[in-house]
């Protein structure tokens, strides 16, 4: 799959690291770093893959069984930015993407937030629908704002079709997440 098919994909310089698991249909993940840690399922009926996108600086990507990274018309795949100067917070997570998009031969991209999804772990992801960049590509990507870092999961796809097809799969995987860097919920905790 060639770069310039993602929207997002090699836009904002950050760090990820998974758990290797090569191919696995429906597992799980873990994704950890400096200050983070936290665990996503692939959704019924996708493949987890923690080598193919390592030459994009991916370590982990989800897409359809049957279809494999390169010849699928929609993937998913997942990031982390630490949190700087310049970006603090979800939205200029946001602004900081559109920015950059603009910056590389896409000046009409936009981004426009649709919802927000609680995640396993009671957390909160704002989904942002992208639009306008210059290979027609359809996306949406999950913010969740954690401690130093935003965690986020993107849905690129190369027809609006394929992406309103994916989209109970995307919620799915958004669904998913969970801080391993949490305490455990006061309820859970025996004293």
């Amino acid at each position: 799959m060639a770069v310039p098919r993602f929207l997002i994909l090699s836009l904002v310089a950050c760090g990820i690291i998974g758990a290797r698991a090569d191919e696995l249909l429906e597992g799980y993940t873990v994704l950890k770093g400096d200050g983070y840690a936290f665990e996503l399922k692939a959704p019924l009926g996708w493949v987890l893959d923690d080598k193919v996108g390592n030459p994009q600086g991916l370590n982990v990507v989800f897409y359809p069984e049957h279809a494999g990274w390169d010849k699928s018309d929609v993937v998913c795949f997942a990031r982390v930015r630490s949190l700087d100067n310049q970006v603090t917070s979800i939205e200029d997570q946001v602004k900081d993407t559109v920015k950059t998009l603009r910056e590389n031969g896409s000046p009409k991209a936009e981004a426009k937030f649709i919802k927000t999804l609680t995640t396993q772990d009671a957390s909160k992801a704002k989904i942002y629908y992208y639009a306008g960049d210059q290979f027609g590509n359809n996306e949406a990507t999950a913010y969740i704002q954690a401690k130093s870092s935003v965690h986020y999961i993107t849905l690129s796809a190369r027809s609006s079709k394929a992406f309103h097809d994916a989209l109970p799969a995307f919620d799915a995987l958004v669904t998913s997440y969970e801080d391993l860097t949490k305490p455990p919920p006061s309820y859970l905790s025996f004293q």
